[in-house]
């Protein structure tokens, strides 16, 4: 009653329908309108909860059924409200409507029931459920054991990747550093380097080494085959004074024929008019395939090297010349001392036998020719001393004009009776030291070479003297220069209009014996050379086929004005007679034996030794018995210089007279000062002998 009295009141009596039944019916329907109330607020509740589940789990199964279900329960819910208000305002239609709709509802939930029932029961129960669920996690920790490990992998492949990425960056600055380096060295690399970028070579980039070579700026093309319009025109490229075309460069024939192409001298002439002498060497790029693709070449400047080469080719040659000449010369010098050593036996015999014939003898002449020959002999001898150097034997201070003065009459009969002498002398020429008799036989030598050169045609002889400025550059023009320095020089120039010589026969003209005529005479020029480089002269030469020759000879000027000339040899005392022992030395049997019979017809005794060793002891047994010792130069063992030292350590007053073939200053340049009582030349005759021990006998 409680509650019936509290909905009462809450309705008020008015709003409760009127009851035609007694009090207990009223109570009953009370509660049948709460209980709708109650029914209604629970149906609209729970749809409302399914709607909002549905909304927030959109992943829950069936979710059409539970709008559904929520439909037929809100329309039920409206059924029991319409029965609710039905108490007080019945209205059978809209509760006929209602119920209407909560039955097609049911019946729609039935169907879809009826449908989704086979799915519901074929879902897993609660066992499968937890199987499945075991299932799966067991797959889900594989499968996070998989992810894992790929996620490991990828931070390992992350890891590797910036690896690579530091190491394309390291290897990027290495490459970029080593390209600089390479850029650097390409640029200053003193050999020039070209690159050509294109199998046809039209364009090639240059380091500036090359750049300089041709006399282009930096960044120029370089490639002839370029365009005209482009191609470089401040020089040009000759292969043996041969103009070449750009397509025989060594780059594009390399690069056209996909070879290397090595050692290729070329000279480059620019447009300063300067020439350089180019070493190419030139080999093809070429790609994987084998295909050339470009070039690159080097090319190395040779100019100064090719000039060295040439300097040091000719200086080998004239050092060959050298050795040959001091071979020969050494040889000359040999064969002079032996030739010398026969003819004295000779000449020394020839005498002893005029000694013997009468005035009126018809034996007298063929004792002069035997003595003209043996005379002759001995100037070949000094020909070939003079060749071997020791040229020199009585220096004096010689005017050159004067000396060709005194000697033009010797000349005019020694020349072709066709031939014309010139002089041409230059005023106050400077003296010379020389020997005179050697400078003689120079210009003998030389006016019959151009007597000869002339033939049996009119010719002329031209002898020119003067001073010449002589400098490196001419020093350089010689033949054979010797050792002579830059200076002023006298010269003395021979020259002919006769046939003249080429250049073959210029290179063999001062061998010895070598002669363009049939049969030689003597060493001829080889004694020339030898006698001016005795002097410390040179000889300037210049011939040409058909126009004749000229030598020039250079000596050194003397200070001071020049000595007197007096070419006559003082006559031989033969009357003179001496006394007292004399010990003769010498190797050479004929030697001794001739220097005995003179010195016996001088009133001698003699005492013979075949060398040294021998001369040494016999002087060492009596040194006292000899008054003078007539002593060789050049003997086995112990040659004279030995055997004169030991003698002065047996006797310090012994008198000693040199013979020797070789000439007086040089044999007797050993014994300056150590007390030589005289020189006797070989070969000797009566009177040479006769002064030379006189002279010693009565020296202080």
């Amino acid at each position: 009653m409680t509650m019936i009295s509290c909905l009462a009141g809450w309705c008020g009596a008015t709003l409760l329908p009127p009851a035609p039944g007694c009090l207990a019916e009223v109570t009953l329907r009370h509660m049948q309108a709460v209980s709708d109330a109650l029914i209604a607020f629970g149906l609209f509740t729970i749809p409302c909860l399914l709607f909002y589940l549905v909304w927030k789990r959109r992943d829950l199964p069936y979710p059409r059924m539970s709008l559904l279900f929520g439909a037929l329960l809100l329309a039920c819910g409206a059924t029991h409200l319409a029965e609710v208000f039905a108490f007080w305002q019945p209205a059978p239609s809209v509760a006929g409507t209602f119920k209407l709709a909560a039955a097609g509802l049911t019946l729609a939930g039935a169907v879809a029931l009826m449908r989704v029932a086979p799915h519901a029961l074929a879902r897993p129960g609660p066992e499968e459920l937890l199987v499945q669920n075991a299932v799966l996690e067991e797959r889900v920790r594989d499968r996070t054991t998989e992810l894992t490990a790929d996620n490991d992998r990828l931070r390992r492949e992350i890891a590797q990747r910036r690896q690579a990425e530091t190491d394309v960056l390291h290897l990027n600055s290495s490459v970029l550093r080593r390209f600089k380096e390479i850029k650097t060295l390409f640029d200053l690399l003193p050999i020039g380097v070209g690159i050509a970028n294109d199998a046809a070579c039209r364009e090639i980039s240059m380091n500036p080494a090359l750049g300089l070579m041709l006399a282009l700026p930096p960044g120029t093309n370089a490639s002839l085959s370029a365009p005209p319009e482009i191609a470089p025109r401040s020089f040009r490229v000759l292969a043996q004074d041969r103009l070449l075309p750009p397509d025989e460069q060594p780059m594009q024939v390399a690069a056209r024929e996909n070879r290397p192409v090595l050692n290729t001298e070329l000279t480059v002439e620019r447009a300063d008019g300067a020439k350089l002498v180019l070493l190419v060497n030139a080999v093809p790029l070429q790609d994987e395939n084998g295909r050339c693709h470009g070039c690159v070449a080097t090319f190395q400047d040779i100019t100064e090297r090719q000039h060295a080469d040439h300097h040091q080719r000719a200086l080998d040659r004239k050092l060959q010349e050298t050795q040959k000449l001091e071979s020969l010369g050494v040889l000359a010098g040999g064969i002079a001392h032996d030739f010398n050593n026969l003819l004295t036996g000779i000449l020394g015999n020839a005498s002893l036998a005029r000694m013997d014939l009468s005035r009126t003898s018809a034996m007298l002449p063929i004792i002069e020719q035997i003595e003209l020959a043996t005379h002759r002999a001995a100037d070949l001898c000094k020909q070939m001393l003079a060749y071997s150097g020791r040229g020199l034997f009585v220096v004096q201070r010689i005017d050159l004009n004067q000396l060709v003065e005194d000697t033009t009459h010797l000349l005019n009969i020694s020349i072709s009776k066709t031939c014309v002498m010139r002089f041409n002398f230059a005023a106050k020429l400077p003296a010379v030291d020389a020997d005179a008799t050697q400078l003689r036989q120079i210009i003998m030598n030389l006016v019959i070479n151009a007597s000869e050169a002339t033939g049996p045609r009119s010719g002329v002889i031209a002898l020119s003297t003067g001073v010449v400025r002589v400098d490196q550059d001419y020093i350089a023009t010689l033949l054979h220069p010797g050792g002579i320095t830059p200076g002023d020089y006298v010269f003395l120039e021979v020259s002919d209009n006769g046939i003249g010589m080429d250049a073959a026969t210029l290179e063999k003209i001062f061998d010895p014996f070598f002669s363009t005529k049939f049969t030689g005479r003597g060493l001829g020029l080889a004694a020339v050379l030898g006698i001016i480089r005795g002097h410390k002269g040179a000889l300037k030469v210049y011939s040409e086929p058909g126009r004749g020759s000229t030598f020039k000879i250079l000596l050194p000027c003397a200070d001071g004005t020049a000595d007197n000339i007096d070419s006559s040899r003082p006559a031989a005392d033969t009357g003179w007679r001496g006394r007292g022992t004399v010990l003769v030395v010498d190797d050479e049997e004929t030697v001794r034996s001739v220097a005995a019979r003179i010195l016996e017809m001088l009133g001698f005794s003699v005492v013979l030794a075949g060398d040294g060793r021998e001369a040494i002891e016999r002087y060492r047994l009596e040194p006292a018995r000899y008054a003078l010792v007539l002593l060789d130069l050049t003997m086995p063992h112990i040659d004279g210089e030995e055997t004169f030292r030991q003698l002065l350590h047996l006797n310090p007053g012994v008198k000693v007279v040199l013979m020797s073939g070789f000439n007086e200053p040089e044999a007797v340049s050993r014994f300056t000062g150590k007390g030589l009582a005289g020189f006797v030349q070989k070969p000797f005759e009566m009177g040479s002998i006769s002064a030379a021990v006189r002279a010693a006998i009565f020296q202080s």
